[in-house]
């Protein structure tokens, strides 16, 4: 209903354009360039919180898999947490923030309030202050990738990967 003009589904979120491939290459580079940019951000972030004498403290999501990862015969519930950090939350968060909310606020006439307001949103929806400015950046990227390829594939996998790439160092500690 946001949009001016009706859309199929496909077309909506870009999935009927064939290049497939490339999206999923693209959002593979992609999400592993984010993790990079995300670990910088989220330094500067934890150095410019603790100078102001603070701690930082991670996302409880993210401590409370490590609590569970830590504890024994936890592999149920370690593979639900994948499940949802790796297919689940990619796949939902892209269809809202990159494939609603971005394409309506724009079409009415405000790319940048799109880009920067749904960014922003995006950060805000993880409620968490030392991860804030590097999910700002994060979904910048996202944003682009979207624009770059007009498919919702790459920012899904790039997101994904995002996700797998942290579990993976959150499993590895």
């Amino acid at each position: 209903r946001v949009y001016r003009q009706p859309l199929q589904l496909a077309d909506a979120f870009g999935l009927a354009q064939g290049n497939t491939g490339r999206c999923l290459l693209l959002g593979l580079g992609t999400g592993l360039v984010l993790v990079f940019i995300a670990m910088a951000f989220a330094l500067v972030t934890s150095l410019l919180i603790q100078a102001f004498g603070d701690q930082a403290e991670p996302q409880k999501l993210v401590t409370l898999i490590a609590e569970e990862a830590a504890k024994p015969d936890q592999t149920g519930v370690l593979v639900f947490f994948v499940v949802m950090a790796v297919a689940v939350a990619p796949v939902a968060e892209e269809i809202l923030f990159r494939g609603i909310l971005y394409p309506a606020i724009k079409q009415i006439g405000y790319p940048s309030v799109a880009a920067i307001g749904t960014a922003i949103l995006f950060a805000l929806f993880h409620v968490n202050l030392l991860t804030f400015a590097s999910l700002t950046a994060v979904a910048l990227g996202l944003i682009a990738l979207y624009e770059f390829t007009d498919n919702l594939i790459a920012p899904i996998t790039a997101h994904a990967v995002f996700n797998a790439s942290n579990l993976i160092m959150l499993f590895w500690q």
